[in-house]
């Protein structure tokens, strides 16, 4: 029984309630309420159908009885059957009220109820037709009233109504009718404009806002959500149902745990406030970072009841958090210090450090709470100007990325080469906000290419030295061998020792040469592969 109950309400709901991308406003209202109107009256009338027939046949009211059939099917029909569109529907059904209102008013009278039905017509037109000509259906219950009394003055009807009343006592019936009536139809339609105006303050707020404002009825587990439950999660409002198992299958994994949490501490304790963070599947597949705030309502014994909150993406903001931190890590453990400073100059044309790694501790003794704050000539020392700082500090002046190596000292006093790689940090209209320094201690390089530019230099002393030195006496045994070559050319021996001390003395020139070349070659290389 509970199924079939359950498929008629979804069948009369699909046709009658139509678009329900948007769950709120007075339009989705009158169809809902027309919706309900639907899912009740027909099971009403099927009940009353029964006694209702049976005593019109009893008296003899064979005509009522069929009509009373005739339209319980036709009120079937305009609940069940497709392709009607939804206005339709509902003029349809106050069509078949009005004529089951005038029929049960001629055989019955106003003992029947035949009276209550037309105003009960007035009421389901202001509820299903918002805004839209209240008084009409006043004014065909004063046109019903008004022909009944014809009807009964003239004595144009053979039998009913017009034989059971005479036109006062008609007439004295009818009048309450018509004030009911007008009454109603002048009554609902203000509170409608009242309910008009305050959703739609509530729909500019939630436009203007980028925010996901929910309301959760704990009671019912239903849950309204505004259009940023589409603009920013991709889900249509008709989508979400059951609340709690559909709310729980989005929260990701290792997130649920927190946030079921959170929400039982909080309907368990006394605080009314509750804020979570947690990640939210979004239709897409992907999760988005939430930040939820809420107001717990409760009954007088502290019940929870309901809960009205906000849903606030801050996926963004999270993912920059994220890049600070991963930014933040990777400076502080950088073998170079970063500095970063003001891009303002003082009167001494000095600018205030905000940042400075580990590094820059490391390097120079000072700790990161004595730099920040302080100015850039923290590390001048004494004697500024013989450390070509003046020149650094004309080189701002340009707004342009450079680099220097310049001499800095440490906190001991300790002097060293500073090699900087300096660049502006621009705002979006181009101003220089602030300067990044990444600096590099290169004295051990620079004493190093110290140390192997004087090395060149005695070298190049040493072979100039060594090279005339030892050429002095090979071009002597050189002089000498000509002499004996020319005055002794008869012994044969004789001959070939010359001819070794030739060879020899050659050949010791041509080492003493290579020597040369190689020692003046190994000082123009040296430099180059330094710098690789």
């Amino acid at each position: 029984m509970q199924y079939i109950w359950q498929y008629y309400k979804t069948l009369v709901n699909r046709n009658c309630l139509g678009n329900t991308e948007q769950l709120h406003g007075l339009p989705y209202w009158s169809n809902k309420l027309f919706a309900a109107i639907m899912t009740y009256l027909l099971p009403l009338f099927v009940i009353a159908l029964v006694p209702g027939g049976y005593m019109s046949i009893s008296n003899h009211f064979y005509t009522l009885a069929v009509f009373d059939f005739s339209i319980v099917f036709a009120i079937s029909a305009v609940a069940l059957s497709h392709g009607i569109s939804i206005p339709a529907r509902k003029l349809l059904l106050i069509v078949l009220l009005y004529l089951l209102a005038v029929f049960l008013l001629y055989y019955l009278g106003w003992y029947g109820p035949g009276l209550l039905y037309l105003l009960g017509i007035t009421i389901f037109c202001l509820l299903i037709f918002p805004g839209t000509r209240p008084f009409c259906t006043v004014y065909i219950n004063i046109g019903i009233c008004i022909s009944i009394g014809i009807c009964i003055h003239f004595k144009l009807l053979s039998d009913g109504i017009a034989l059971q009343y005479s036109l006062g006592s008609w007439i004295a019936v009818s009048i309450n009718l018509i004030i009911l009536s007008a009454v109603t139809a002048q009554l609902l339609p203000t509170l409608f404009n009242g309910l008009q105006q305050s959703n739609n303050r509530y729909e500019t707020v939630a436009q203007a806002t980028s925010d996901t404002i929910w309301d959760w009825d704990i009671i019912n587990d239903t849950i309204q959500y505004n259009y940023g439950m589409n603009q920013a999660f991709g889900y249509k409002l008709s989508e979400v149902a059951n609340v709690t198992n559909w709310w729980n299958t989005k929260l990701h994994p290792d997130d649920a745990e927190k946030v079921t949490g959170g929400l039982t501490r909080a309907f368990t304790g006394k605080n009314n406030h509750l804020q979570l963070d947690y990640r939210f599947l979004c239709a897409d597949g992907k999760y988005k970072h939430i930040l939820d705030r809420a107001l717990i309502i409760r009954e007088a014994n502290g019940k929870p009841i309901r809960v009205i909150g906000a849903m606030q993406d801050i996926t963004r903001q999270k993912e920059e958090e994220q890049w600070l931190r991963l930014t933040e890590s990777v400076l502080n453990y950088a073998t170079d210090a970063v500095l970063i400073f003001e891009a303002e100059a003082n009167e001494n044309l000095q600018r205030k450090l905000v940042y400075a790694n580990e590094a820059f501790t490391n390097i120079t003794g000072y700790t990161r709470q004595e730099a920040i704050g302080a100015v850039t000539d923290i590390l001048w020392g004494n004697n500024a100007a013989a450390a070509g700082q003046n020149n650094l500090i004309n080189t701002f002046d340009l707004h342009a990325a450079f680099e220097v190596e310049v001499i800095n000292f440490k906190k001991n006093g300790e002097r060293f080469w500073s090699s900087k790689s300096v660049s502006p940090v621009k705002d979006s209209a181009g101003k220089t906000t602030h300067w990044i320094s990444i600096e590099r201690d290169v004295t051990q390089t620079k004493n190093h290419v110290n140390a192997i530019e004087k090395q060149n230099i005695k070298l190049k002393e040493i072979a100039w030295t060594q090279a005339h030195t030892v050429r002095t006496p090979v071009a002597r045994l050189m002089g000498l061998l000509d002499l004996l070559v020319d005055e002794n050319t008869q012994s044969k021996d004789y001959d070939q020792v010359l001819n070794f001390i030739s060879v020899s003395v050659h050949e010791l020139d041509s080492i003493i040469l290579g020597i040369i070349r190689k020692s003046e070659d190994e000082q123009i290389d040296l430099i180059p592969k330094l710098g690789t």
